[in-house]
């Protein structure tokens, strides 16, 4: 395949992703969006889901680290996967983008017996006060000089996280 073959089919895909997420948000508007939950083992999804970001971490020099609850058993949790794991690579891609290399990332988690809390934290400049309360908003983006997304991303996160009655 041609260099200019591989640049538009990885074009072509951003764009496939990017419609996807504004269908999926529209749905969500019209409360046409639901949930398709199932057990899992939240110990396991979260591991699998963190071999995704290993290579870049390495790429950059970032110390990507997982913190998990002491008991080591399994925790089983019922949600939408695919829902939920679009929000954890929405979050954690976000900490890439804003991670100087050298830098590093935690995600932690813990349950108690009625939610899953989920944290993404790293060592970039983080979000100015005035930022803060938009970064949800639909096509809102922090640098919109050099934006380094659609600005979609965090408002379908909150819809996802929203739709299993949590907070975001």
């Amino acid at each position: 395949q041609t260099t200019l073959a591989r640049i538009a089919n990885k074009n072509v895909r951003i764009l496939q992703r990017l419609i996807n997420q504004i269908l999926d948000f529209r749905k969500y508007e019209n409360g046409k969006l639901n949930l398709r939950l199932s057990e899992i083992d939240f110990n396991q999804a979260i591991r699998d889901w963190m071999e995704a970001f290993h290579a870049v971490a390495r790429k950059h020099d970032i110390r990507l680290t997982l913190e998990k609850p002491k008991a080591d058993r399994p925790l089983s949790v019922a949600i939408d996967t695919e829902k939920i794991e679009r929000v954890f690579f929405n979050l954690v891609s976000n900490a890439f983008k804003y991670t100087p290399d050298n830098g590093s990332i935690t995600v932690s988690y813990y349950s108690d017996d009625k939610n899953l809390t989920i944290k993404v934290a790293d060592t970039g400049e983080g979000i100015s006060e005035r930022d803060l309360g938009n970064i949800f908003d639909r096509f809102y983006q922090v640098d919109r000089i050099n934006p380094k997304g659609s600005g979609i991303g965090l408002a379908l996160a909150k819809a996802f996280v929203e739709l299993h009655d949590g907070k975001i």
